[in-house]
């Protein structure tokens, strides 16, 4: 990876990152379409490597210059070692590659990223293994009402209900929400919301872009406000099947309850459940209208 490779990655993903956010945040007031959005932005950064790669390049010379000598790394040493015995040895040790060193840092950052995001997997993947379904009878008559039904557990170690997998999925709950069945059809009418427009996968997609471009501060918040709406769209899917207030109610008990960062769960921060709230009790049309998506994508593109 040489630094002019590295400032064309940078100028692009931030436009595109850029444009992405803006569009997701003033295009629409949908929380459903706000995610479409977002998810179009991350399939045009993780296009762009091979639209790079394969796409025509645009040249443009302002003045005909002579090409520039190749430069040379200057010597962190040099010397000359005094003739032993009729043999003279001389050399120099030079300083690594910059394209070696911008190489060698990307790889470590996307390393770590994808490690952390594995780590969590593994964790969600020990807790199912660990967990055992759920047999108490108003949580699976809330279940009944879904199709297709996820696996529902009940898991000592998660600290909050929360969904993985691809469709249908596991739902995962913890101790203290299985003794609440009173919130059981808000929670399962959440996390099956989820599992139904496949936002595990797009959370999979999005660490993706996020190891590929870490050096970028906007992708990162292209990240975390693809989680963030993904939880409000989420929300308002869940609430348009049944009292807002209640649903709300639920969600206040399950505060602040943390999460791996493999899985999405119902639980919000402090910062973020105020908002949460405010977006529940507004009432925003949960369909989705195909072309305000195409038309961003298209922008994007």
């Amino acid at each position: 990876m040489t630094l002019a490779l590295l400032i064309a990655l940078l100028a692009k993903t931030s436009l595109i990152a850029g444009v992405g956010l803006l569009l997701a945040r003033f295009a629409t007031r949908r929380p459903v379409e706000r995610v479409d959005i977002l998810r179009g932005t991350v399939l045009m950064l993780l296009a762009l490597p091979a639209l790079m790669a394969v796409g025509p390049a645009l040249r443009f010379a302002v003045l005909p210059s002579a090409p520039a000598p190749a430069p040379i790394a200057p010597p962190v040493w040099s010397g000359q070692v005094e003739p032993l015995e009729g043999v003279a040895v001389s050399g120099a040790l030079a300083m690594p590659d910059a394209a070696v060193i911008l190489a060698c840092l990307w790889t470590l950052g996307a390393v770590l990223i994808a490690a952390r995001f594995a780590a969590g997997v593994w964790t969600l993947h020990r807790w199912t293994s660990d967990a055992a379904p759920v047999r108490c009878p108003r949580w699976l008559a809330a279940l009944a009402a879904h199709q297709p039904r996820p696996r529902l557990l009940s898991s000592r170690q998660t600290p909050g209900p929360l969904s993985w997998g691809v469709r249908p999925g596991v739902v995962l709950i913890d101790d203290a929400s299985l003794r609440a069945p009173q919130a059981a059809p808000a929670i399962l009418a959440h996390e099956l919301a989820h599992l139904r427009r496949g936002d595990w996968v797009f959370l999979i997609l999005s660490r993706l872009v996020l190891a590929l471009f870490w050096f970028n501060p906007l992708v990162w918040r292209l990240h975390a406000d693809l989680a963030a709406r993904s939880e409000e769209a989420a929300d308002a899917i869940a609430a348009g099947r049944m009292d807002r207030a209640e649903y709300a109610n639920a969600l206040i008990g399950l505060a602040c309850a943390p999460a791996p960062s493999a899985a999405l769960a119902m639980a919000a921060r402090p910062h973020a459940l105020k908002r949460r709230i405010a977006c529940i009790m507004t009432a925003v049309p949960t369909r989705r209208r195909p072309l305000v998506a195409l038309g961003a994508v298209a922008l994007l593109a």
